[in-house]
This record gives C-alpha cells, structure tokens and sequence, in this order.
C-alpha cells in the first residue's frame, strides 16, 4: 500500500488531497520536519535524504517526492486528475511548476523571522504572483469545471497567503470556497488536525461585505463568522482620517479568505461614511494594494 509522509499545512495537504479526490488506497504519516522523525519514530532522512515532505512511497517502494512529479503521477495513474483537451498534460505541469518554483518559493522569507522590509516585498511578489493565477482559472477551477491536480496545490498556496496577509484576488477567494466544499478537502484537514468552520453555510463569501460593521466603542470593524467569533480590523481615529494599525482572524478560521472579506467590506463603509483611510497594518497596505477600486478611499500608509 502506499504511504503519504506529510507534516501538518505544508505543501504536501496537496497530495494529501489528490490522493483522497481518487480514492486512493494509501496510508499516511506525519513528519516533525525539526527532528525528521515520523510519527512512528523513523528516521525520515532514511526516507527522503532531503529531509522534507512531500514523499510517497509506492507500492513497489520506490519513493517519489517533489509535488510536481507526485502530482504528474497520481494523474497518469488516475486521469480523472487531469483534465481533457490539447496539450492537457503539458498545461498542468506548467502550471504546476509555476506554482512550485514561483509562489512556493516566495514564500519562503515569510516563513522565517526577517526584517519587515524583506517580509512585505515578499507579500507584494505572492499576491502579484496569485493574480496572475487567478487570469488563469478556466472556469469553476484552473483548467474548467472539473477538479485538476494542479488546483489541490494552488488551493494550499491561496491558505497560505490568507495566513500570512497576502491579500487574495476575488476569484481566488471563490476558488478556495469551492475546494472547502469538497469532501477530500475537508478529510485531509481533519487528518492533519487543522481546523475548519463545519457549518460553511454560515460564512458566506458572498454576503460577508454587507455583515461588515462597526464597532466604534472598540475602535474596530467586526465580520461575524460563526457563533461568537468575529474577525477584526482595528484603527485609530485621527480627525476623520481612520489609522489602520491591525487585522485579526482568530487562528480556528485562518485560510478561508475571511481576512479579505474584511477588509473589503471595511473600505466600503469606510467609503459610505465619506472617510479616509491611512494603512499602517501590512494586510490591509497588501489589499489596498491588489483592489484599486478602492484608490479614493486610501490617503497614506504609515
């Protein structure tokens, strides 16, 4: 049988989920990418000799790692991951390494603790990055109506941004949507142990502008989520001028494009009460940054 070596949000949720979308026969196992111990107690070095996940072993024991080349595979050995048409398997891989040696890679100084400057240059190349993947989307996922191998990666890079504040084009932020209804989605977050909302009926993407509000006592815009969970945006009031200083999500509902949701909703009635806004928060500067319709709202970053 095969086995699947993940660690816990990493780019491998991607084959976690293409293996799970097929019905796979395949165990799976967690890896401390500090220790490079699994679960288990193995040496995973012995595993993969480059100490980080993804790798599958299959049932001939040959190992496979690098998301590129285990997504090529599980869609030879299941064409229902790939999709139908000219050059399909050559689209795919192209646009499985722009994703891998793009937006993966960008990430990388965001997960390290590094001076802001560096941080927010890497904020503004993932969301230029990200719009240019949203130009690619063909219709409900990146190559039509139908679920592909390259939209399970994608949909772990759009999580990531919500995470770490890249704000995420709209179609997107429908994108991740949809891959959240799916079943396997939702398997392999609860296998790896992250949280997910269980009523999604409850936070909508498209009614999330019109629940926006303001909590002036608490100097902070409020987008309900579930039950008594809120996310936040919060300012300072300078004379008409609102001071934009920090943006929470509470960790349960990360990933979901709630932050965005916001900070939309937040520039519109910002807009509706003939305010300005001056962004001193990075995630708000980010979104501000990839939605220039609201250019007449924004006055200044601090």
């Amino acid at each position: 049988m095969m086995k699947l070596y993940y660690a816990p949000g990493a780019c491998s949720l991607s084959d976690h989920i293409a293996l799970l979308e097929v019905g796979a026969k395949f165990e799976a196992e967690p890896v401390d990418l500090h220790t490079k111990r699994t679960a288990s107690g193995e040496d995973f070095n012995t595993i993969n000799p480059k100490g980080y996940v993804p790798a599958l072993v299959l049932d001939d024991c040959e190992v496979l790692t690098e998301n590129v080349a285990i997504l090529d595979w599980l869609s030879e050995q299941y064409p229902q991951l790939l999709r139908n048409g000219t050059l399909s398997r050559t689209r795919q891989l192209e646009m499985l390494a722009f994703i891998a040696t793009e937006i993966h890679h960008t990430f990388e100084p965001m997960w390290h603790a590094g001076a802001e400057e560096e941080l927010q240059k890497a904020r503004e190349k993932v969301a230029k990055l990200l719009g240019f993947a949203a130009t690619q989307m063909r219709g409900l996922y990146l190559f039509g109506d139908e679920l592909c191998a390259a939209d399970c990666y994608l949909f772990v890079m759009v999580r990531w941004a919500e995470k770490l504040g890249v704000a995420i084009p709209d179609a997107l932020l429908s994108f991740q949507w949809r891959m959240l209804e799916r079943p396997a989605v939702q398997a392999a977050l609860a296998r790896e142990e992250i949280s997910v909302p269980r009523k999604s009926s409850t936070i909508s993407p498209d009614s999330a502008n019109s629940r926006v509000r303001e909590n002036p006592r608490e100097h902070r815009f409020e987008r309900p989520i579930h039950d008594d969970a809120i996310a936040a945006a919060y300012y300072r009031d300078e004379g008409g001028k609102l001071v934009f200083i920090h943006t929470e999500v509470p960790p349960e509902f990360e990933g979901l494009g709630i932050g965005t949701d916001l900070a939309h909703g937040t520039f519109e009635l910002v807009r509706e009460t003939g305010r300005k806004a001056v962004l001193v928060c990075p995630f708000m500067v980010e979104f501000a940054a990839t939605h220039p319709e609201f250019a007449d709202v924004v006055v200044g970053e601090g």
